[in-house]
């Protein structure tokens, strides 16, 4: 099949996406990405080598022009795409609002069209296209209760099946400068860091206590304050390779991005997740419930968050293995590492 998948606006939306389109080619179907023009997307998709259209699409967040300037330039991009789609067999979307015009224009050429969710929170873009499309493909059990699509599957995100080849390997920390036998926290706030967390981070890291190391990935925009704050046990980097870092930590500290926790439950990674609350619909806070809720994580919401509470918190879980292999056990449970395999078998079928 010729299949054009659209995704943007964050890595959460995007990296899942990639994951798939690489499994679709294995298949041997022709893949072709559509995103905005503005976004991170255009930079990340074509370096992977598909081809790529961009759209002058607009985001609905702001003042009533803002939603007008949107509406107007995804009525623009309808049109657009509805020649750019012509030959395709099918559209798949990965939510956000780029995809609303991609994938109605799939819909008015009777393409086969599909929109998957990453969080356990139904973005806005999805809600609108739910019964509009031939199958929805959902992360979590609570996405089945928000769809009224009859044709509605729980079956995972597709960085699952990626995190799940992850391997436990000690060279990974050796080459960080740690120590493999050692207690290993690691925490990540994604590709820019957390201005908000920064703070609390550099006193947590003062105040901590117990016998373990830490390595934080303190992104591109805040590590040169952050590697300042740099002493023994404390290894500071702009970034690293997470998912391999997280297979080799005993405890992960993170926000509740759909692709983290993914991530988290493919590899069965204990963790204490501090979800973001500036994002829309509060969805990473309903992310980390669906893995609180069921054992396999510990929630702090950031409002209560405090470097001595963190610092008890993290001394509590690394002393005691059993509540650890919980966490670890029931994370696991929550995982599909057949994801991407579970998709393609459906996507065909249609």
């Amino acid at each position: 099949m010729k299949i054009t998948i659209v995704a943007g606006g964050s890595g959460g939306h995007i990296y899942p996406a990639l994951s798939l389109a690489s499994a679709l080619q294995e298949k041997g179907h022709q893949v072709s990405f559509i995103g905005a023009s503005d976004r991170m997307e255009k930079e990340v998709i074509p370096a992977k080598g598909y081809p790529f259209t961009a759209l002058e699409v607009k985001t609905t967040r702001g003042g009533v022009l803002q939603k007008v300037i949107s509406v107007l330039s995804m009525g623009s991009s309808y049109f657009q795409c509805k020649k750019l789609l012509k030959g395709q067999d099918m559209v798949i979307g990965f939510g956000n609002y780029i995809s609303v015009p991609v994938v109605l224009a799939g819909r008015s050429l009777k393409l086969k069209t599909v929109i998957h969710e990453q969080n356990s929170f139904v973005g806005r873009a999805n809600r609108f296209l739910d019964e509009k499309v031939d199958l929805v493909i959902g992360s979590y059990e609570e996405d089945k209760k928000q769809f009224k699509n009859r044709n509605t599957v729980i079956l995972g995100n597709p960085q699952s099946s990626i995190a799940a080849r992850a391997k436990k390997d000690p060279a990974v920390l050796r080459e960080l400068g740690l120590d493999p036998e050692r207690k290993t926290v690691a925490i990540f706030f994604g590709s820019l860091g957390s201005e908000s967390l920064m703070k609390t981070m550099l006193e947590y890291f003062r105040c901590r206590k117990g016998d373990y190391q830490i390595v934080y990935a303190a992104g591109s925009k805040h590590y040169p304050l952050a590697k300042e704050a740099e002493e023994k046990d404390v290894h500071i980097f702009e970034r690293v390779d997470g998912l391999s870092v997280m297979k080799n930590a005993d405890l992960l500290i993170s926000r509740a991005g759909a692709t983290t926790l993914a991530e988290v439950t493919a590899t069965g990674t204990a963790s204490i997740l501090i979800p973001s609350p500036y994002v829309p619909n509060n969805h990473q806070y309903y992310n980390a419930r669906a893995l609180s809720d069921n054992g396999a994580a510990v929630l702090i919401e950031e409002k209560q968050l405090q470097a001595e509470k963190l610092s008890e918190t993290v001394y509590e879980l690394l002393n005691d293995e059993e509540k650890l292999n919980d966490l670890r056990k029931n994370a696991a449970a929550m995982a599909n590492p057949h994801v991407i395999e579970d998709i393609v078998e459906r996507i065909e079928k249609l």
